[in-house]
């Protein structure tokens, strides 16, 4: 394996030009880089990340603190900050937080002890206080899917509330009144804006709120399944169903098929939906949009501003699209 050594010798330079050409430090003539160049073209010669985090400084890593990795939702957030990492030449290491603020504060020490440049941070638990105390340290990062007042320029936020009460406006135009909800776990700021946006459609409209007609889920396709069990027999009249999570309806979906209840002859059904996993089922199911990919790839360029510091004219706030498709109906063709 070649060495830097080898790459100063074949090129004719000293070892500390070859070093810093390939650091980017200081200017050299185009003759010299170009002879650098080919030497360790010819040698097949490979930089490595460790030697060059330690001569510059900079370990070329950023850290991305999610919840969990399993689920669709994660992981596509996870592929859109890699790619946008990839076109930054960044390497990319991630942490799960364990629904626990102790979690996340570990994944961030953590980052911090691998000399990370940056953090993007999808975090749940931790409260507004210690993020605003992260912020007065020097390592910059930005907070995806969480807005926290007085961070507001490292905020990549989406309108949870709106996006729950599009849906269920959708289901009372369409005549529905025994509208049910599967919530994700209301001690989280965005599922309680989810299931305020449900309550407060349901208010607009005159329709009063009934907790037979709710259960809480946990953002799984279990939880999904076992939720759409309680509904079935706490609110056996119910019409419609809003599921806030696309895994949550897909085990929904699947209680209903197995006990004949027909989507949408008597059923109505709209979800959330952030990875298109709504137009892959059958009927493919109407859904409020949450465009994370776009999210993700947005956080990686606020961050990357805020490394370089350099100016960033991004959109930070994102808004929901109702994309209607085959699971609904009108209330007078529904289950009487």
């Amino acid at each position: 394996m070649a060495s830097i050594k080898d790459v100063a010798s074949l090129a004719g330079v000293h070892r500390s030009t070859v070093s810093r050409i390939i650091n980017g430090e200081g200017t050299f003539r185009s003759d010299t880089k170009r002879k650098v160049e080919q030497a360790m073209a010819e040698l097949n010669y490979r930089p490595s990340a460790i030697a060059r985090s330690l001569a510059t400084a900079s370990s070329n890593m950023t850290g991305l603190l999610v919840t969990y990795y399993t689920g669709g939702f994660f992981g596509q957030m996870m592929e859109q900050v890699q790619a946008e990492l990839d076109r930054h030449n960044k390497f990319l290491i991630t942490a799960q937080g364990h629904h626990c603020a102790e979690g996340e504060r570990e994944a961030i020490l953590r980052f911090h002890a691998l000399r990370c440049e940056g953090y993007v941070l999808n975090c749940r638990s931790l409260s507004d206080d210690e993020l605003r105390q992260l912020a007065q340290e020097a390592t910059p990062f930005v907070l995806l899917d969480r807005f926290v007042e007085g961070l507001e320029s490292r905020c990549i936020t989406f309108d949870h509330q709106q996006a729950a009460r599009m849906a269920v406006d959708h289901l009372i135009a369409q005549g529905h009144r025994e509208i049910a909800c599967i919530s994700g776990p209301l001690s989280r700021a965005s599922s309680h804006l989810r299931f305020q946006g449900y309550t407060q459609a349901l208010e607009q409209a005159g329709i009063d709120y009934d907790p037979a007609f709710c259960a809480e889920g946990k953002y799984c396709r279990k939880s999904g399944y076992q939720a759409a069990e309680r509904l079935y027999h706490s609110a056996p009249s119910m019409t419609a169903l809003f599921c806030c999570s696309e895994e949550m309806m897909q085990g929904a979906l699947q209680f209903f098929h197995e006990h004949n209840v027909v989507i949408p002859e008597q059923l109505s059904l709209i979800s959330f939906d952030s990875i298109d996993l709504c137009d892959a089922l059958y009927p493919q199911v109407s859904s409020v949009h949450f465009p994370i990919s776009e999210m993700a790839q947005t956080a990686v360029k606020l961050l990357m501003s805020q490394i370089n510091q350099t100016e960033c004219h991004i959109t930070r706030h994102f808004l929901p699209e109702l994309r209607l498709r085959n699971s609904t109906l009108r209330r007078s063709l529904s289950k009487s």
